[in-house]
């Protein structure tokens, strides 16, 4: 597999701070913090997007000395403004109610980022340098073949937050190997779904608790009309 990247630094005090880019941000997608609870996120996205956010969570696995950012918080909004209330995972799935749009930012837990920084960190990037990162496919685990939501969420847990109008997702690279599948799986099985099912959505969800929190929630839904054009891989 092969992502065109640019690779930003950026130096705070004595840290220096490396930032990956896909190049370029894919175009039809959207992440949200959803309007109904604070703890849910809401991602549309196309076929293309979806194989192209799922390569970029398997570099932020490679990548533990790096942080993966994805500038969505300027992206449009998909043409269907509504999902719609059944999906192929489960026998409802909650309506896109979403808010603003955000960033998203993948960090490695070992580099100890305090969310706080990060719009200080974002003001300081240089301009970037084009490059293009090869991972194998057999990078990609097979999706559905170890559930999420059973063990892995206490083996290796996902935290979040919301900065500078950034969903900060902080994890390690098992994490987030495993929930690239969620990206992959609609990039492969999204962009034909309605063609044999034409009144449900293809969606995938990722789910988590954290202490002393409600259970948090990513809603990813193939989204296959756009108001721009489709860019072509």
């Amino acid at each position: 597999m092969r992502l065109p990247i640019t690779v930003h630094r950026a130096r705070l005090g004595k840290h220096s701070y490396r930032v990956i880019r896909p190049r370029p941000t894919p175009p039809n997608v959207v992440l949200s913090q959803c309007s109904t609870a604070a703890s849910e996120y809401d991602i549309r996205l196309d076929g293309h997007a979806a194989h192209r956010i799922g390569v970029a969570w398997l570099l932020a696995a490679r990548s533990p000395r790096s942080m993966v950012h994805i500038p969505l918080r300027n992206s449009r909004s998909s043409a269907s403004a509504r999902c719609e209330p059944e999906c192929f995972l489960r026998e409802e799935c909650p309506y896109s109610t979403a808010e603003r749009p955000l960033d998203l930012l993948l960090v490695h837990h070992s580099l100890q980022f305090r969310p706080s920084r990060w719009k200080e960190v974002r003001a300081r990037l240089d301009g970037g340098r084009p490059e293009t990162a090869e991972l194998p496919t057999s990078d990609a685990p097979e999706f559905g073949s170890d559930p999420f939501e059973l063990h892995w969420i206490k083996r290796y847990p996902l935290r979040q937050h919301v900065h500078a109008e950034t969903l900060l997702l902080t994890g390690n690279a098992p994490l987030f190997r495993e929930l690239s599948t969620y990206f992959l799986d609609i990039a492969e099985h999204g962009p034909g779904s309605r063609l044999w099912n034409p009144r449900k959505h293809y969606c995938n969800e990722i789910r988590w608790p954290e202490i002393g929190r409600y259970g948090q929630e990513i809603h990813i839904v193939h989204a296959d009309r756009w108001s721009g054009a489709d860019i072509e891989l």
